[in-house]
């Protein structure tokens, strides 16, 4: 098996299955920078799924499709938006009840519109198109790495670099940091908190309508329940690896594709019982982030301990 880890097609696999997690990371980031705790990213990447099938399906036009997911994606954000932020809601219990909603509101509009809950194969959609890159594709290994993704990985790759030169170089993006940090002295500052964590939020609605249509429009040709499978949940783990920076939240999102693809090679050529293999992307996840966290702890008190000898010095 080991002679996987040395092909082209592996990696190349591994980038494919990181593109629709690193878009949910990307919107958590967002999330995390303004301030805001959005767990309704699992549902929205859904719901923009069946969006996009939906409106390529019955237009006949790609670009109609995403850009109706996109603006799918933005209102589904903006909603949790006006609970959690006007309303004053708890944002967890909002995100629950977005996903709850998602979930079997996905499946009722499927039954609507094609009699199945399995899947949208009945509809005609259209799918995103294939992007062979020129020279780099008859470039030996790299080429077949880097080139031959689907359009949305690469759409998903300038979507993560403009976020974070947006996010760092930007006076938007410096104002949306100092929302997220602390929201009363930007207030003080004279910024609109509100207005600059809706901006965030729409960016967050972006990057899920992305990444719910490279499910149901790229790596599959159609809509199907539940296609999400806990990306959204996972891009919070991502986000908790990377503190909110967009540009690491992509690396980290590489564990995610890595151990995904391995679970595919699993399956294949292992005599491991199937639901553990299922399991292993997540647990893979979690020990990666008990590592994290325990570097972090043990830096933290020697910066702690070097501090206090230099006081008593």
């Amino acid at each position: 098996m080991m002679q996987f880890f040395i092909s082209p097609t592996f990696w190349k696999t591994v980038l494919a299955s990181t593109t629709p997690v690193m878009l949910a990371t990307l919107a958590a980031n967002m999330m995390t920078k303004s301030g805001i705790f959005n767990l309704a990213i699992e549902g929205t990447m859904l719901i923009c799924a069946l969006t996009g099938v939906v409106a390529s399906a019955f237009t006949q036009n790609l670009w109609v499709g995403c850009i109706t997911a996109v603006l799918m994606g933005v209102a589904i954000s903006f909603v949790f938006g006006y609970f959690a932020l006007i309303m004053k809601g708890a944002m967890n219990a909002c995100g629950v009840a977005l996903n709850l909603v998602a979930t079997g509101g996905t499946v009722f509009v499927l039954v609507m519109l094609t009699g199945s809950k399995a899947n949208s194969s009945a509809l005609k959609s259209l799918t995103f198109p294939v992007v062979n890159i020129p020279v780099l594709q008859n470039i030996p290994v790299i080429g077949t790495i880097l080139s031959g993704h689907n359009l949305v990985t690469y759409i998903a790759w300038v979507i993560v670099a403009v976020t974070s030169w947006m996010l760092y170089k930007t006076k938007l993006g410096i104002n949306i940091r100092a929302v997220g940090e602390n929201p009363a002295a930007a207030k003080a500052a004279g910024l609109n908190v509100i207005f600059h964590q809706f901006v965030a939020l729409a960016i967050c609605g972006v990057a899920c309508s992305f990444g719910g249509m490279y499910l149901s429009m790229g790596a599959l040709k159609s809509f199907t329940t539940g296609m999400v499978a806990g990306r959204g949940y996972m891009s919070l783990a991502m986000d908790a690896m990377s503190q909110g920076n967009p540009v690491i939240g992509c690396l980290s999102s590489l564990l995610y594709g890595f151990s995904d693809t391995i679970t595919v090679y699993l399956q294949l050529y292992s005599k491991i019982d199937l639901k553990l293999i299922d399991a292993f992307p997540y647990l893979f996840i979690i020990v990666v982030l008990v590592i994290i966290q325990a570097i972090r702890t043990m830096t933290a008190r020697r910066k702690e301990k070097l501090a206090s000898m230099q006081q008593a010095a």
